[in-house]
């Protein structure tokens, strides 16, 4: 699925896993050495030259080895905060400069901008600063203190250089509980590009965890759910707006033909696949818009483009594993066999052997009738409004938590679980159904009616298709 990236994606990851684990070493002493660095150029020394930026508060954009319009501006803005001749030509003063930048230590008693940017990243790493204010208090000391112990630093309340360092290069910038400015951006981004993010209030709660990790799960990312710098940059760069149309009513030829192609693939049929851009297509288009709350009206523009590419990347794990179009429910039943036998769930459970009364039945045609009419055996089922995904329709809000219960049992099963695969959507099932199942079963000994519940499927609305 790699390929399905512009080039500049694989310089980001690079960049990004450079700049999350090192800053690259240049002594001051080789810095007069170094030629002259100007708008254009690429390379490490641009890596190097925009995590220094970074580490002096100022923003070079995507740490991505490109010296661009926003890198410019910055080496711009440092020069003239120091004093130096402004020209955005990093020569071997600006070089001295920025590695004096690059070796902070800050203690108690310290203000300023430095200290407002400590406190962002200790607040974003977990640990409370007290206010956002830009003051070195008790607080602040407690928080730097808490997070040397947390990763292992000598415990002294003070960021001396490999503090400042490894709090820079902290690979998660923002996660649940996270609050501020920095979250309404990643909303926003989010929201924009197809993976609505709840209400953008600043507030990184479960709506935002599920919307990145199906942002970062489209896009080949590491899926976590929790903004790191590779995520941040992605979001950054791949938000551009609505961009241009690319195709609309009355257009015709090869190019409707594919978009018309792709839209059939996963699930929103524009009528004949004909290349022509009629009434169905512009309905199609307007459908997946409106799924994935886009802007369009039915016209093919550039983040709609976007969107039904990561999408497709999704889908077609369905399809990889065996979907069918039209198949419905039915095949996917050895699968269904495999993972509930696997949580003992194709066999009846009782909590008195001796009396039927008291046995709960195996589940396996209950789970064929809930995914047939919860998705119709289709894999990448979604409602985006509704948060639900998949086979069995699971909400995305509660997917990583239900993922770390089914890996209790299970401790193969991948941390990074797609809804889109039907067999981690199956697993998800299981689960429930399991814990479900089980909690009845106890109720049963200890001697409450079977219609006391829960019942085994009492997770699902579709509940009511196997009575």
């Amino acid at each position: 699925m790699r390929g399905h990236f512009p080039k500049r994606l694989g310089i980001l990851l690079l960049a990004g896993t450079l700049a999350a684990n090192t800053l690259l070493v240049i002594p001051s002493a080789q810095a007069a050495d170094l030629r002259p660095l100007v708008k254009g150029d690429r390379g490490p020394a641009i890596i190097e030259l925009q995590t220094r930026l970074k580490v002096a508060a100022l923003d070079p954009g995507p740490v991505d080895g490109i010296y661009g319009s926003r890198t410019d501006t910055a080496v711009r803005t440092f020069q003239g905060a120091r004093s130096l001749s402004v020209t955005g030509v990093v020569d071997a003063a600006t070089w001295a400069a920025l590695g004096g930048a690059a070796n902070p230590v800050l203690n108690a008693g310290d203000r300023g901008s430095r200290v407002l940017e400590l406190q962002r990243q200790l607040l974003a790493a977990g640990h409370n600063p007290g206010p956002l204010d830009g003051i070195y208090g008790s607080k602040t000391t407690a928080a730097v203190t808490a997070w040397q112990r947390a990763v292992a630093l000598p415990i002294t309340g003070e960021v001396d250089q490999a503090a400042w360092d490894r709090m820079f290069t902290s690979t998660v910038l923002l996660r649940r509980g996270s609050t501020g400015s920095e979250v309404v951006e990643m909303q926003t981004h989010l929201t924009a590009l197809g993976y609505p993010a709840g209400t953008i209030d600043g507030k990184f709660g479960l709506l935002t965890e599920a919307a990145v990790r199906a942002f970062q799960s489209s896009y080949a990312l590491s899926v976590t759910g929790e903004v790191d710098l590779t995520t941040r940059e992605t979001l950054r760069r791949e938000d551009t707006g609505p961009g241009a149309i690319l195709l609309e009513r009355g257009d015709g030829g090869p190019a409707v033909l594919a978009l018309q192609t792709r839209l059939a693939r996963v699930g929103f049929s524009p009528g004949s696949l004909d290349g022509g851009y009629g009434d169905r297509t512009v309905a199609a288009v307007d459908r997946f818009q409106n799924t994935f709350r886009l802007p369009g009206d039915g016209a093919f523009n550039e983040v709609t483009d976007k969107r039904l590419t990561a999408f497709q990347r999704d889908a077609e794990r369905g399809y990889a594993a065996g979907y069918a179009p039209g198949g419905g429910a039915e095949q996917w039943r050895d699968l269904v066999i495999e993972v509930f036998t696997r949580w003992g769930l194709d066999a009846a459970a009782c909590a008195d052997a001796s009396d039927p009364s008291t046995c709960v039945p195996g589940q396996i045609d209950a789970a064929i009738d809930v995914m047939y009419c919860e998705s119709k055996g289709i894999p990448f089922a979604v409602n985006v409004t509704s948060g639900v995904t998949g086979l069995y329709q699971h909400r995305m809000t509660y997917w990583a938590e239900r993922v770390k219960r089914v890996r209790v049992q299970f401790s193969d099963f991948p941390g990074a679980a797609s809804p889109y695969e039907p067999e981690h959507n199956i697993m998800i099932a299981a689960l429930l159904v399991w814990e479900s199942r089980n909690a009845l079963v106890r109720n049963l000994a200890a001697g409450r009616s079977i219609d006391d519940g829960p019942h085994p499927w009492s997770h699902w609305s579709c509940q009511r298709a196997i009575g």
